[in-house]
């Protein structure tokens, strides 16, 4: 969902507006209602002409996908509607929802934005207690919207998850999506706690195994996976968005480093050079749908 770079020729232009117009109008089968398709629509200028005064800019709106029994709450002129069709539309999560995860009782997502992927994991699991972690209070409050009522327990919690406990600053410069943690420089400056994993599943109550963990946090997974050799061994499934410049290798690495067994199962590139890899714990018997191992 990263919008292209413009440093290419007037015939790549050309191939890349197409490209991005046939998209938009396939993405009508994932909306249950023209106005939501056409709301989407209009996102995009929303976030094109940010200096414009446009009517409905920063304005909370419901949105409904074919795929969802109730409606999601997107903040329009924000980079929320990215994520949501990264998630239901593109179907990054895909390689997990093929698989088939049983006793599924504990989710914990780490980096939750806006609340989709929360959605997603309360779809695939509703029974299971998702723990969901972020460090925005605004983004917070619209995962606290898009949380299903009638699923099983969420967690919210409002900080960053680190290698060692500290209060840190947020980067904000990449927009809602791509907050990042950032050492504090001035005591003056905005400060949240960094909590370990293991802080973080004690608040919650959650003692037994994490059935799936998603990592998405912007660099700060660096940190994270060099010392998690107390908490990797509770983990079932992981998926994780590595970013540069810590690569697949430094990853695995570490993961070896703590003793940790697992098995990439699908890893891919994302647009903005992250990538992006799905792995299970080698001694987990988990079957497998439509998929090689």
């Amino acid at each position: 969902m990263i919008e292209p770079s413009a440093n290419y020729s007037w015939s790549g232009k050309a191939a890349g507006v197409g490209q991005r117009a046939r998209r938009i109008w396939r993405a009508r089968s994932y909306y249950a209602h023209n106005s939501d398709w056409l709301l989407s629509v209009y996102q995009r200028f929303l976030l094109r002409l940010p200096r414009f005064p446009l009517p409905l800019r920063n304005a909370m709106r419901r949105v409904r996908l074919t795929a969802l029994p109730e409606e999601l709450y997107v903040r329009l002129g924000s980079t929320d509607w990215y994520v949501l069709e990264e998630i239901f539309l593109d179907k990054v999560y895909e390689p997990i929802t093929q698989r088939g995860l049983s006793d599924v009782r504990n989710v914990v997502d780490l980096g939750a934005n806006a609340g989709f992927s929360l959605r997603l994991w309360q779809t695939l699991y509703p029974a299971a207690r998702v723990i969901a972690v972020e460090p925005d209070s605004e983004n917070l409050k619209m995962c606290r919207y898009n949380a299903r009522t009638d699923s099983g327990e969420a967690c919210f919690v409002e900080a960053c998850v680190a290698g060692k406990a500290r209060r840190v600053s947020l980067d904000r410069s990449g927009g809602a999506w791509k907050f990042a943690i950032r050492e504090l420089e001035h005591q003056e400056e905005e400060s949240l706690p960094a909590m370990t994993l293991p802080q973080i599943l004690a608040s919650c109550d959650v003692h037994g195994p994490v059935d799936l963990l998603k990592c998405d946090i912007e660099g700060a997974e660096s940190e994270l996976f060099a010392e998690c050799a107390d908490w990797i061994g509770r983990v079932r499934n992981l998926v994780v968005e590595l970013h540069r410049p810590y690569s697949a290798e430094d990853f695995l690495a570490h993961l070896d480093r703590a003793g940790a067994r697992f098995q990439v199962y699908y890893q891919r590139s994302l647009d903005d050079g992250s990538e992006l890899i799905f792995l299970q714990a080698a001694d987990d018997s988990v079957t497998i749908h439509g998929m090689a191992h």
